[in-house]
């Protein structure tokens, strides 16, 4: 694929070219630096920070509360309050449309020593099932971050936090925090991450065999390889589909199977296990050199459990989850990346 052609008109001027992973300068000035795009100083920096570690306090909020500063601190920075499971937690006024909110929060339980806690937002025209989750403990402060869209405005608004194993939990929550971000802040978050993290600058000298710098050569830049993984989920209707197989690898290097590797799948009916399809679409990606993510073995959605696990005793059922564990991590070993 060739991605730029041109001229080199003078050595004293620099010709930038556009690659993935890195700017291509073409000059004789090694002193040289590529240009970097301005981004506006006003808007906020989304902050990727984020926990896994289970603290014995929590964090003050990211960007000092947002638009909860109000309702969020208190002493130090923190304010702390309980709540009852599937009571509002969080009231939001006067949200804006089209605006990305950034959603986070520090949480603890009462009533389990762990469970799988989703934050969920109720607009006064839109229930979002999930802006967040974590599996949240009784013994220390757990951090979960989200966040939703709006399209439109909404005058008030409820957030949640719901127990997917339907305990019956008190949930503190503390150092709650809400960022707003214009479709335009988005974006130029976006681009200054993929400017500064994803881009380098390289000086290309052109010269011929005996090293004199040539003047009005014509240079083409190809890609031949990437060294990041670009890719996307593929279904099993790429199987014996050329025109598909070719649309796929000319652009990706990575993959992920859509549905074919979940228990519903490649157990349908109980003991008749067939993983056919997926075999054959992992045959695809080897014969092409594409990187295959794993998937996960288990979906809390009953819609991807098959009918004969639903209504199984407890017995039956762990031995049904482990027969699933057994059979699919054994004939997938050392085939994915993760």
């Amino acid at each position: 694929m060739v991605l730029s052609k041109f001229k080199v008109e003078s050595m004293e001027s620099l010709l930038f070219v556009l690659l993935p992973g890195f700017y291509l300068l073409l000059g004789a000035t090694a002193t040289a630096t590529a240009k970097t795009t301005s981004f506006s100083e006003e808007g906020p920096s989304y902050d990727y920070s984020a926990s896994i570690e289970c603290k014995s306090a929590p964090d003050s909020p990211l960007y000092n509360g947002g638009v909860m500063k109000d309702q969020t601190l208190g002493t130090r920075g923190h304010r702390h309050f309980k709540i009852a499971m599937n009571s509002p937690a969080l009231t939001l006024s006067n949200l804006t449309g089209d605006t990305i909110y950034a959603f986070s929060s520090w949480v603890k339980i009462s009533g389990a020593d762990s469970a799988a806690l989703k934050a969920t937002l109720t607009t006064d025209n839109t229930t979002f099932t999930c802006v967040g989750t974590v599996v949240a403990r009784s013994a220390c402060w757990s951090f979960l971050k989200g966040g939703f869209s709006l399209d439109s405005p909404s005058n008030y608004a409820f957030i949640y936090f719901q127990n997917s194993d339907d305990f019956q939990l008190n949930v503190s929550v503390s150092s709650a925090s809400l960022q707003p971000f214009t479709y335009q802040e988005w974006n130029e978050n976006q681009q200054k991450m993929i400017t500064t993290e994803r881009k380098r600058a390289a000086i290309l000298h052109v010269s011929d065999v005996d090293g004199t710098r040539l003047q009005g050569a014509s240079v083409a830049v190809e890609q031949i390889s990437r060294d990041f993984p670009f890719g996307s989920a593929i279904a099993e209707t790429i199987l014996g589909n050329l025109p598909y197989q070719n649309w796929f690898v000319e652009r990706f290097n990575a993959a992920v199977f859509e549905n074919e590797l979940k228990w519903a799948a490649t157990e349908p009916r109980q003991g008749e296990v067939n993983y056919t399809i997926p075999n054959q679409m992992l045959e695809f990606t080897r014969r092409n050199q594409i990187t295959v993510r794993g998937h996960n073995i288990f979906w809390e959605d009953p819609k991807y459990t098959p009918l004969w696990v639903r209504n199984l005793p407890a017995p039956e059922l762990k031995s049904a989850v482990s027969s699933r564990i057994q059979s699919l991590v054994s004939n997938y070993k050392n085939e994915f990346v993760h």
